[in-house]
């Protein structure tokens, strides 16, 4: 370890530094600094690039924003007390561009500045660090809030994968007005079932979007057969039992979706064998299918279609009891059933 120099910084040791394979520059995180004392900007710098961190530096937060048009800083770490424009009036104007908006912002302030940190927690900053500054605080407050933005933009891009999902399901669903909601509620019973099994939160994640993509093959079908009052020609069954199918086509070539298939391809199996498309039979129709085919099956027959008025509940918990074991995964059926006792 260091001495602890004069702007009151204490760098990590280059033990962490040597043997580690240095990325590519284009792929090291950024950080940048907007500090006035030369000391201090010269320590931070120093303990961040032994930790293979690319810094930009500023001695005032109007430099900051000159130099945030030229690079875009993975975090910003801003001193408050500065000259010509301060940490907070850099922040306030940081915030008011929408592409700077999302960048991790921490403060640096001296013991004495009670007013200031509350000047920053007013306006939302959450992060603090006060001088002098160990390189091991240094480093590991930059990491922390380094993961917390990165977890942060993996829950965005899966909202975003689900508002695209639903998007496609509601475009299939809104071609038959006799189904709408019908995605949505079907992924709150096969929810509530998989919770109930003990699934992982990445298992639920998959089953969120393979319940509201389930019938998406459905995009095949013509809408005179789609929304037909009555019962089917051969050929209109042949047609609709295609769907499956088809579905898992459209899908399989989006990586990030393929985790559906099983939902989407084995949702119409049944127990005994009987279902299609492939005519597989007890455990092996995975357990996304065998516990979709309860979920679809239920909402399906406790609302209107144009072939059936909608049945109560307790008339449909007594027929998928008397269909386990034939049409559903036994199991599966005590399962929903405690889950809608519960609800």
């Amino acid at each position: 370890m260091r001495r602890r120099t004069r702007g009151g910084l204490l760098p990590v040791g280059l033990s962490g530094y040597h043997g580690r394979a240095m990325n590519a520059p284009s792929l090291r995180k950024q950080i940048l600094i907007v500090e006035d004392s030369p000391a201090i900007l010269q320590s931070l710098k120093l303990t961040l690039e032994m930790e293979n961190y690319q810094v930009h530096m500023a001695e005032n937060g109007r430099a900051g924003l000159e130099l945030l048009k030229k690079v875009m800083p993975d975090l910003i770490l801003s001193d408050i007390n500065m000259p010509v424009m301060n940490g907070i009036e850099f922040y306030k104007a940081l915030r008011q561009n929408p592409r700077w908006t999302p960048i991790p912002f921490v403060f640096l302030t001296a013991n004495d500045s009670p007013v200031d940190i509350q000047a920053g927690k007013a306006l939302g900053v959450e992060d603090y660090l006060t001088k002098p500054i160990e390189g091991e605080t240094l480093v590991a407050i930059i990491n922390a809030r380094l993961l917390r933005s990165a977890e942060v933009r993996i829950a965005q891009i899966g909202l975003a994968y689900l508002e695209t999902v639903n998007v496609l399901a509601n475009t299939i669903e809104g071609r038959d007005p006799y189904t709408h909601g019908h995605v949505e509620r079907v992924a709150a019973y096969a929810r509530r079932m998989a919770q109930a099994m003990g699934w992982t939160d990445e298992h639920l994640r998959i089953l969120e979007f393979g319940a509201r993509l389930h019938d998406i093959g459905k995009i095949i079908v013509p809408d005179q057969v789609l929304k037909k009052p009555g019962s089917l020609t051969d050929e209109e069954w042949i047609l609709m039992r295609q769907h499956p199918v088809e579905g898992a086509r459209i899908l399989r070539s989006i990586s990030h979706l393929r985790g559906t298939l099983p939902y989407i391809l084995y949702h119409h199996e049944r127990w005994d064998g009987s279902g299609y498309p492939n005519r597989i039979g007890g455990q092996e129709i995975p357990v996304e299918g065998r516990l979709l085919a309860v979920a679809d099956v239920y909402d399906a027959l406790t609302t209107a279609r144009p072939y059936h008025p909608p049945r109560p509940h307790e008339e449909v918990m007594q027929l998928l009891q008397l269909h386990a074991g034939k049409q559903f995964d036994p199991a599966l059926v005590r399962i929903f059933a405690r889950v809608m006792e519960k609800r």
